[in-house]
This record gives C-alpha cells, sequence and structure tokens, in this order.
C-alpha cells in the first residue's frame, strides 16, 4: 500500500486512467474501509471501467472475462447503472446458451450451464426450469441406454410440456430413442437365443448390437464377458476350437469395455493356425492392476459406485467432469473431497459443506452423519462393519449420479455382502457373507460354503475377481464393471 492516503489516492486515479481497474481496486479498498468520500467516488469510476471493459470483451464473445469483470466490479457496491446493465446481458446470454443446450439434448451441459450461473450470483426463475428439464432428460437418456425404452419414452413424455425449449428437441430425441428400440427389440430375442443355445459366435455378434444401442444393458455385458470367455482359446467357442480375432472393416464398429462404439474394427469368427494363438492365461491369475472405481450390480438388490482410492472428489456431473462421484445437483464441478486414512474419514470443501446441519470446510465424519453439499444435495454417511474401514454413502435427497445406483461404497480393504446390518451390502437369505477383497494383485472374492463360478469358470471358496465379470452362486448373482472413463 502507498505511504499516504493522498499518495494511494493518486495512484489509483493515474490507473483509472490508464484502463488498470485491477491495480486501482487494490489502492481504494482500504480507503473505502477507511471511511475517505474521495476513495468512494473513485470507486464508482473503477466499477465503470470494469463494466467498459467487460461490454469489449462481450463484443469478442469472451463471455468469462467478461463474468470476471461484472463479478469484480460487483465487489466494490457502488451500485453503477452500467455494472447492472451488463450483469443482466450476461444472464440473458448465459440463460440463452443453457436453453441451446437442452434443445440439443446436451443434459450435462445443461446442468454445468446452471451450476455456472449460479456460483457468479444468477437468480432468475428459470434456472430451476432449466435443471428439472435438465434431470428428466439426463434421466430418460439414462433409461435408454440402459435398454428400459418404454420407460424412456413415458419420461420423454411427461416432460415435454414442461420444456423451456422448442418441443422439435424432444421429437427428434423420442424418434431417435424410437429408432433404437425397433433395432433392441430384434437384437436382444436373438441374443437370449443364441446364449440359452450356447452358440458364442451368435451370442457376441447380437451382443455388441445390443450395446450398440444400450450401451448399459446388464445382461448384454454380462453375456458379452462369458461369450468372449468362451471364444478364448480353450474356451469351447465351438467343436473345431476355433476363436475371435480382429480385422479391418470399414463399416463395422468395435466397442469399448462400456458398450459404446470406439472405431473401425470389428471381430470376426476366423479359425487361428496353432502358431496364430495366443498363449492361454491362467484361470486363476488375478487382475495386475485396479481401476480407481468400479461397478457393483447385484440382482434383486441394486447397483453400486464402488471407490477403491484414499481421496474421492465429489462435483457436478458435466460431460469432462474429473471427479470420482459426479452429482446431477448444485454443486460446483469440484465441489468437496473424502479422504481416508488409518484413523476415518474427513471431508473438506473450499465452496463449504454443512455436516448434520453445521456448515463448515472441514469434518471428521462419524457414522450416521448427515453431509449436504451445495444447497439440498445429502447423503447419509455409514460405517456398518465396526472393524472394517469401508464406508457407504446414501444419497437421501433424491439426487442422482449419471448410472443409476443405489449408493457409493468407499472400500478399503474388503467389502462384505451378508445379510445383518454388519454388512456393507444387505442381501436377504444369504447363507453365509460373501467378502469381496484387495490382494496384492488386484480384487478377490470369497464364497464360503460351496462352489461357485465366474463367468463360465467354477471356484471353490474363493478366487481371483476379474474386471468385468459375473459370480453366480445358488443364492444370489452380482457383476463387477470397471470405470475407466467418466460415468
Amino acid at each position: 500500500m502507498a505511504d499516504s492516503p493522498w499518495l494511494a489516492l493518486r495512484q489509483a486515479q493515474e490507473a483509472v486512467a490508464n484502463h488498470r481497474p485491477e491495480e486501482a481496486h487494490r489502492l481504494i479498498v482500504p480507503l473505502v474501509a477507511g471511511g475517505y468520500r474521495k476513495a468512494w467516488r473513485l470507486a464508482r469510476a473503477v466499477a465503470n471501467e470494469y463494466a467498459a471493459r467487460a461490454a469489449k470483451s462481450l463484443d469478442r464473445d469472451d463471455t468469462d472475462a467478461a463474468w470476471q469483470d461484472l463479478l469484480n466490479a460487483e465487489k466494490l457496491e457502488t451500485g453503477e447503472r452500467a455494472v447492472a446493465d451488463v450483469r443482466q446481458t450476461l444472464t440473458r446470454l448465459g440463460l440463452v446458451d443453457t436453453r441451446a443446450a437442452l434443445e440439443a439434448g446436451d443434459a450435462l451441459g445443461v446442468l454445468a450451464s446452471v451450476g455456472r450461473l449460479r456460483e457468479r450470483g444468477v437468480r432468475h426463475p428459470d434456472l430451476v426450469r432449466l435443471e428439472a428439464n435438465a434431470q428428466d432428460w439426463g434421466l430418460a437418456t439414462e433409461l435408454a441406454d440402459r435398454g428400459e425404452f418404454l420407460r424412456a419414452l413415458a419420461e420423454l413424455d411427461k416432460l415435454k410440456p414442461k420444456l423451456l425449449c422448442p418441443t422439435a428437441a424432444c421429437d427428434r430425441f423420442r424418434a431417435e430413442i424410437e429408432t433404437r428400440h425397433a433395432t433392441f427389440r430384434s437384437s436382444v430375442g436373438r441374443l437370449l437365443d443364441a446364449a440359452e443355445a450356447k452358440l458364442w459366435r451368435d451370442a457376441l455378434t447380437a451382443a455388441e448390437e445390443v450395446l450398440a444401442v444400450a450401451p448399459e444393458h446388464r445382461e448384454a455385458k454380462a453375456i458379452r464377458g462369458t461369450a468372449w470367455l468362451q471364444a478364448l482359446p480353450g474356451g469351447n467357442a465351438n467343436a473345431n476350437g476355433d476363436s475371435w480375432r480382429e480385422r479391418e472393416n470399414p463399416t463395422a464398429t468395435r466397442l469399448d469395455p462400456a458398450g459404446r462404439p470406439q472405431g473401425s474394427l470389428t471381430r470376426s469368427y476366423i479359425p487361428h493356425s496353432p502358431s496364430e494363438l495366443p498363449t492361454p492365461v491362467p484361470s486363476d491369475t488375478p487382475a495386475a492392476a485396479l481401476p480407481k472405481r468400479f461397478l457393483l450390480w447385484v440382482d434383486g438388490v441394486g447397483g453400486y459406485l464402488v471407490c477403491l482410492s484414499n481421496r474421492v472428489t465429489f462435483g457436478q456431473a458435466t460431460s469432462d467432469g474429473p471427479v470420482d462421484v459426479p452429482l446431477f445437483a448444485d454443486v460446483s464441478r469440484l465441489h468437496a473431497e473424502l479422504s481416508r486414512d488409518g484413523e476415518g474419514y474427513v471431508v473438506e470443501s473450499g465452496k463449504g459443506v454443512m455436516v448434520n446441519g453445521v456448515g463448515l470446510t472441514r469434518s471428521v465424519l462419524a457414522a450416521g452423519d448427515r453431509v449436504t453439499l451445495g444447497g439440498t444435495c445429502q447423503f447419509l454417511f455409514h460405517r456398518p462393519v465396526s472393524v472394517s474401514l469401508t464406508a457407504r454413502l446414501e444419497l437421501t435427497s433424491g439426487h442422482r449420479l449419471p448410472v443409476a445406483v443405489d449408493g457409493v461404497l468407499l472400500m478399503a480393504n474388503e467389502l462384505i455382502l451378508g445379510t445383518g446390518p454388519n454388512a456393507h451390502v444387505v442381501l436377504p437369505g444369504l447363507p453365509a457373507p460373501v467378502l469381496i477383497y484387495r490382494s496384492k494383485d488386484g480384487l478377490g472374492v470369497r464364497v464360503p460354503g460351496g462352489p461357485f463360478r465366474i463367468d463360465d469358470r467354477v471356484c471353490n471358496d474363493r478366487a481371483a475377481l476379474p474386471l468385468p465379470a459375473v459370480v453366480t452362486t445358488d443364492a444370489f448373482t452380482f457383476a463387477v464393471e470397471a470405470v475407466t472413463g467418466r460415468l
């Protein structure tokens, strides 16, 4: 700071005259706090300088720079008309961009835009409706991706009267879903018939067709995994021992592990000569590395996002979001993190969180704590097994993740599936607890009391658990699959 108020004012005036409002802002803030009238008058000039520069940024379509100048101007609290005009213009442009994202069917883009506008102080009533539209649109998309096309169409029918954009967008999306549904109906029947008859070549082809239109269809993923195992050398793909390999095909599509189109390769059923066959992988070889997250689907119970890292981040579900637990909620892009050590869990957030109704930036969590992120997104923190550091997060506010899961599991060394309250996942009627655990080489599973199957491999007591895999016993079935990108 300058040696005297007079000198500080003089330097601030020069900064304004030379279009350096940040420098003038820094100089006059302590003077305004000290009650200097001349500093207050100069603050109005600084605010107008910010507003003028914001208007120039708008002319260049640089809305981020315009928002930054606007927010700086508003910190001076001078009430200048030019500042209010810039806010009105930026708010209008933000709403237009958000409606355009909705019309394009980009639900994640709408939620990201709504979150940014709220962070910048926009409180327009359309934001609530746009957010609700995006969540409903996202639900319809999610249902279609899981193969529940009739429910997706019903959600679109309910959404259409409430849309804050031309209904033509909804009509286009409905037509796309109907087209996908027609393909799905023909492909899924062939898939189930081929799997029942153990025609793995036909099953694999049909599974890829199903997953091309319903990339999150669980049964198609499970059958595809089984078909690939059968197609490997020693897997008895057919009576001749033929297996699968890739060949170029400019008209076909290869699917990634999540079932999404990836490139221009396809799988062809071509007999290998013995010299071409890859070395078989022993059936008991565990995975060499683990992803940060995987999905656990338990038939008749529900789905869970399992996070393996000691540090888990939470934030808004966006198309390029970096967080481990993306939420369709009024939270920032990177809102909070939950870290685990040998003692327990700590939640931290620069944006602020509430634990049991008390606002703070950092807190040690205890079993039963209710954590609120943003204005309304809440989850309960559970430690159902006192001797285990694994925790379960139960979303209680109705907010969702991009995939339809019932909760988030923060897995330490083990994950217990059992019948009573001392289990991380409750499976009614289970004769003995089932354990998913970490080993030095990857994941393992222990199923006491009899043989079980991992895909089509018979196991006893315990075995390595690859990702993806389907575990089947007489009492239950569950599937696991890695999450390698965004959800």
